[in-house]
């Protein structure tokens, strides 16, 4: 870091601060404001995104200001475990909306940007944060010279930042390995639903990971996703996704966010065949209506009888995020011949618990039964769309792990359904 920031003295009595998360977290940034909070205001809050580094030591910003997140994903835990934190339940695609219209409001925002051209680059990351920079206070942004540049919605004119300071520093590195066990055998259930030409929405994890690792016998798929990491631009590599099948985007990548490694970081750098796009358009399911044959893949943790699922608490604790899962399993509907697919585990706590359930168990529902689809456990596939409760609840036992068929059936069979 090359410059100093009196952040605390931008920073006003009742703000509300923002930071960009997964790879984009401003360390630099972050590490001037850890040694400032004792200068804070009051009623300060910060509203994080998903956290995937250390960022700033978690018990210290709990006591300076008041913490909300998006949900309890990784690192967020953290801010949970160090005296809680609130959370501000909404889908990906509704944000971007909250922060123009200023029903999210957001005074300072710290980001990390790519120098360009054109005067700054969001890189590997497009969030609500872009529709904050013309109404924020203050703009404040370090430039990292080891940020690849990307295309789409990435510009940012200098003009609209207001503080810079400048760093190097090695990107936050998410890696692939390969599939496990169940894992495994979710993928090759998944490829079977997955044609030649369909166009893909995936998320990070050990599932999706495996999912991709199977689709190397197949032709044009196309990407439209939330989030891609290196098993994407490895497929885009061999030839597999080539995006030529999408009547809009024609040839190229869609996405609002990128983690991985280095691989996949030099893969995106002025890459032409990848676009960087605002969730206004990423997770829009009137553009999704608009892409035939766009097949949404996405985990969850708890799934009951009816269909609807549970991807933000396990046993009251917030271990996940609502993120973008309900816009795509709506837009993956809406799209001529699209799918939508979750996936998941049979159990959970080696084997002790199942997560195809009676009923979920906090009472939380991140998508509602009405747009279940197609369910993939590593014991087969239930395809719910059409079927009545009844129909579905016999479904999901036949995929659920055969240790709760029995408890599964006696609560079908006692009403509990």
């Amino acid at each position: 870091m090359t410059e100093t920031l009196d952040l605390a003295g931008l920073i006003r009595a009742g703000d509300r601060i923002a930071w960009s998360g997964v790879a984009m977290e401003p360390l630099g940034l972050l590490e001037i404001l850890a040694g400032q909070l004792d200068r804070l205001p009051p009623n300060v809050s910060a509203l994080l995104n998903i956290s995937i580094t250390e960022g700033i030591n978690a018990d210290a910003l709990t006591k300076a200001l008041k913490v909300i997140a998006l949900g309890g994903s990784v690192t967020n835990r953290r801010y949970r475990d160090s005296g809680g934190f609130d959370i501000l339940p909404a889908n990906y695609s509704m944000l971007p909306e909250l922060v123009r219209t200023g029903a999210l409001r957001l005074d300072v925002l710290c980001l990390q940007v790519a120098s360009s051209e054109n005067g700054y680059n969001l890189s590997l990351m497009v969030d609500y944060l872009a529709d904050a920079l013309s109404s924020a206070r203050v703009v404040t942004a370090e430039v990292n010279d080891q940020l690849p540049v990307t295309y789409g919605d990435t510009n940012v004119a200098k003009h609209d930042v207001d503080h810079v300071i400048h760093v190097s520093r090695p990107l936050p590195e998410i890696a692939s390995r390969p599939a496990r066990g169940p894992e495994r055998e979710i993928g090759r259930h998944v490829s079977r639903l997955i044609r030649d030409g369909d166009t893909l929405e995936v998320g990070l994890g050990f599932l999706p990971d495996a999912i991709l690792q199977c689709l190397h016998d197949k032709h044009d798929l196309g990407i439209h996703s939330g989030t891609i990491g290196d098993r994407v631009a490895e497929l885009a590599e061999a030839g597999i996704v080539t995006n030529a099948k999408k009547p809009v985007d024609t040839g190229k990548c869609v996405t609002a966010t990128l983690l991985g490694t280095s691989k996949l970081y030099r893969w995106a750098h002025k890459n032409k065949q990848l676009e960087v796009r605002s969730p206004r358009y990423t997770h829009d399911i009137a553009v999704h209506a608009q892409i035939p044959n766009l097949v949404g893949i996405n985990s969850v943790l708890e799934l009951d009888l009816t269909g609807q699922f549970n991807s933000e608490t396990v046993g009251g604790r917030h271990v996940g995020v609502i993120g973008g899962q309900s816009d795509f399993m709506r837009g993956a509907i809406r799209s001529p011949g699209g799918r939508n697919i979750v996936v998941l585990e049979a159990t959970a706590r080696k084997g002790t618990i199942s997560r195809i359930v009676p009923r979920l168990s906090d009472g939380v529902v991140t998508a509602a039964r009405a747009e279940a689809d197609i369910i993939v456990t590593e014991y087969g596939i239930a395809e719910l769309r059409g079927r009545t409760l009844q129909e579905r609840a016999r479904a999901l036992i036949a995929v659920a792990h055969p240790d709760f068929h029995h408890q599964l059936q006696d609560a079908l069979e006692n009403g509990l359904v």
